[in-house]
């Protein structure tokens, strides 16, 4: 594959960037797998001839339902629908594609075999919209799947999609900010607003993927999506370069880097017919004040369900709440076991239902042992989440504000510090020593809490597992399809971890227990409430700390040139601040900010002032204030704005001057 640059600044216009893209993609040598095809659709849009055996690969692995097989679907049902009529697609390879999107399994209640995910948030608009344009484009054929024509799909899929669509323009998302599966959410949304005949559908999906454009926008650093995620993979935060998101933001707005030429939805947008980025939306993602502030609220609690028409005992909407990961809240557990039994899902029986059976076993347990407990013990749920993020033009600071302190958590990434696409620092509690596979590369949460450029994460690990039994391993469980432990099998290794890579800053040095380090004009400061070791390879397979003992507490805080002046004095301001650490609790003079107070319990204080870690507003920063739950934007910088009511059902994506 050809390398290509990271562009810190933006460079090009949109169109010149979709085309580099385009060459980027076509010139790379074509690879199979699941999505490994989606590179001939950049050659078949610049006319080129394509490989078609990794287009027949890809078939094999729809016709085989295998995980993750609506990826697939979803470039397949763009080549039919856009590329048809080109010369470089075989009319043998076209009707082989026809029969595996006639033959395909589009949801959960229907017949068949099968080992797909159906239920999680991305997979959910990836499957309904593949069964909505399959439908469209085979409008009177039969499915004989379920003996149905298109018509019958398209009527089935619609309303699903629609819900679906206006619950994350009210909430946001699960999977908030995913620098991985925002890659699987947009590409299906692409392939309905180029494709759709419905014109609700179409607009809501492109004025969706407005939103979520934006949403990258205000969390992004120079092209790296450094921010916290609701799900992400170490590969995609060790460093920008290799965010499935980096793609996508160099064709939005030119900062990022072309780093797979497969990118679902770098490929999609690059080709796109009717979608592009919004001018306005790739103004303020080029915008680089001072500093900048964003607030924001994402994804929902088992206890508002009904509040968003969702239902514990309605497969139809409950499958909304599963896509927040939340099966098995005391709320909603014994009602997902009972709808488990109507599910037509072999994964789901294999996987999922383990899981929750060893959830509700726990429950019971605990309250036979007359142990209080919340109800909310699944390490999967991606409930609210309240976000803040303070950037200058030489960092970014981005936290998830007091999320679900001390419990168990799984691919949800809490806090980083970023000051270049290499230069990040983040702490967690690991899930597991595994070094090899990250399923649950998360362990504990802290309770983190960010003001403006300084950060708090306190750490309070248990020394035993909840009581209960162990998840039952069904004998056909394997690969990728293995449930998750139960809570009595959590593993709570005795020390915390620190991400930092020496080599990516400019210099580094440590000094009285702190770690300072230097990017540019960009400044970093570490410090651990316990004595730390460094290790070469032993933290997500590279550089960082560790910090033995179950309780502890990191102090982050950042500062840069032209507000903090030169790095040394920073540093030695930073080291002589009065620092006072208790049992989970802590009192820090921070330099340039004020006497910070925090702890287990209680508000974060600055200079005696509490400052809100939650009640957020969907966004609220300098471009937009955007309430919580309803579904109305309005975005503006300087003299122009986009408005996007998905409450009222009015779209007015043309720019209109502001009063």
């Amino acid at each position: 594959m050809t390398l290509d640059n990271y562009w810190l600044e933006p460079q090009g216009d949109y169109d010149a960037r979709r085309r580099a893209f385009l060459h980027f993609s076509a010139a790379a040598q074509p690879i199979g797998g699941r999505t490994g095809f989606f590179s001939q659709i950049s050659r078949l849009a610049l006319g080129q001839p394509i490989e078609e055996g990794v287009i027949r690969e890809a078939l094999q692995f729809v016709d085989t339902r295998q995980d993750c097989a609506d990826f697939s679907a979803v470039g397949l049902l763009r080549i039919l629908y856009q590329f048809a009529e080109s010369p470089h697609l075989a009319p043998t390879l076209a009707d082989a594609i026809r029969r595996t999107l006639l033959h395909f399994k589009y949801w959960i209640d229907e017949p068949g075999q099968e080992m797909m995910c159906f239920w999680s948030e991305n997979h959910q608009i990836l499957f309904h919209s593949a069964e909505y344009l399959a439908g469209q484009l085979f409008a009177d054929e039969i499915f004989p799947n379920v003996g149905q024509n298109g018509r019958w799909h398209m009527a089935k899929a619609k309303p699903k999609i629609l819900r679906w669509l206006d619950l994350k323009a009210r909430i946001g998302f699960s999977e908030w900010d995913s620098n991985c599966y925002y890659d699987e959410d947009m590409a299906p949304l692409l392939n309905l607003a180029d494709f759709a005949a419905d014109a609700e559908i179409a607009e809501k999906a492109a004025r969706l993927l407005d939103i979520m454009f934006f949403d990258m926008a205000v969390d992004s650093f120079r092209g790296a999506y450094g921010t916290s995620h609701g799900r992400t993979y170490p590969r995609h935060v060790l460093s920008g370069r290799h965010e499935a998101t980096a793609a996508a933001s160099k064709i939005a707005w030119g900062m990022g880097i072309f780093n797979d030429p497969s990118n679902m939805t770098a490929v999609s947008l690059a080709v796109s017919l009717r979608y592009r980025v919004h001018p306005l939306i790739e103004r303020i993602a080029q915008d680089m004040p001072e500093e900048v502030e964003n607030r924001e609220r994402h994804s929902l609690r088992a206890e508002q369900a009904e509040h968003f028409g969702i239902r514990y005992d309605d497969l139809d909407t409950a499958m909304l709440l599963w896509g927040a990961g939340q099966f098995a809240n005391r709320r909603n557990v014994e009602q997902t076991l009972t709808l488990a039994d109507h599910v037509k899902s072999h994964r789901f029986n294999v996987v999922i239902r383990p899981y929750v059976e060893a959830i509700y076993g726990t429950y019971c347990e605990l309250e036979a042992r007359r142990i209080p407990h919340d109800g909310d013990i699944d390490r999967t749920t991606l409930a609210e989440v309240n976000k803040y993020t303070f950037r200058t033009p030489d960092y970014q600071l981005s936290s998830a504000q007091d999320y679900r302190k001390g419990k168990p958590g799984f691919q949800q990434h809490i806090w980083q510090a970023t000051l270049g696409p290499d230069a990040i620092a983040f702490t967690l509690h690991r899930g597991n020593e595994d070094e090899v596979s990250y399923k649950y590369w998360v362990g504990r949460f802290p309770r983190a809490a960010q003001y403006r450029n300084v950060l708090i994460a306190l750490y309070d690990i248990p020394e035993a597992p909840l009581p209960g039994p162990a998840t039952v391993v069904p004998p056909d469980a394997g690969g990728n399809a293995m449930p998750s432990p139960g809570p009595a099998q959590e593993e709570l290794l005795g020390y915390t971890v620190a991400v930092l890579r020496r080599s990516a800053f400019d210099e580094a040095i440590e000094h009285e227990g702190w770690v300072l380090a230097r990017k540019g004009d960009g400044y970093l400061a570490l410090r651990s409430q316990m004595p730390v070791r460094w290790t070469e390879k032993g933290v997500l397979q590279g550089e960082g700390l560790i910090a033995d003992g179950r309780r502890n507490i990191w102090i982050c805080q950042l500062g840069r040139a032209a507000v903090d002046g030169d790095f040394s004095a920073w540093a030695d301001r930073i080291v002589a601040a009065p620092l006072s650490f208790g049992d989970l609790a802590v009192a820090y003079a921070a330099p340039g900010v004020g006497e910070i107070h925090f702890a287990w319990e209680g508000a974060l204080t600055v200079d005696g002032t509490a400052i809100p870690l939650d009640g957020y507003q969907r966004f609220d920063n300098p471009y937009c204030q955007a309430e919580y739950g309803r579904g109305r934007y309005e975005i503006a910088y300087k003299d122009e704005r986009l408005i996007i009511d998905f409450e009222n059902a009015r779209i007015d994506g043309r720019y209109v001057p502001t009063c």
